[in-house]
């Protein structure tokens, strides 16, 4: 921790045995918070480069719209709901259908 609140957070030494816990970890969730906004706009830019360059080679009969920087930016990942077996069953039996299988269970679909 000392060698975090030193280099991370450039405390002195002072002020890091000065911080009760509680304000140490208050000022690592602070700087994660400024850490991960820094490197959305450091995506953006990166986007807006990206998009311009896209833009420029990008055939408007194929593809009308033009490219915005949040295309080339990474994206979160959203927490998937689990779908139930059946829900999935239901899938698989649709895509095999749609391709042509065959369902060899020997019984119901």
């Amino acid at each position: 921790m000392w060698a975090a609140g030193r280099q991370i957070l450039g405390l002195s030494e002072n002020e890091f045995w000065s911080l009760s816990p509680r304000e140490l970890s208050e000022l690592f969730r602070l700087e994660n918070k400024i850490r991960k906004k820094e490197k959305t706009e450091a995506d953006f830019r990166a986007g807006v480069v990206a998009s311009t360059i896209a833009n420029v080679f990008r055939n408007p009969k194929k593809k009308k719209k033009a490219y915005r920087p949040q295309d080339f930016m990474p994206q979160e990942k959203k927490e998937v709901k689990q779908k139930s077996w059946k829900d999935q069953l239901k899938f698989v039996e649709k895509l095999n259908d749609a391709l042509g299988g065959q369902d060899k269970r020997g019984g119901a679909a």
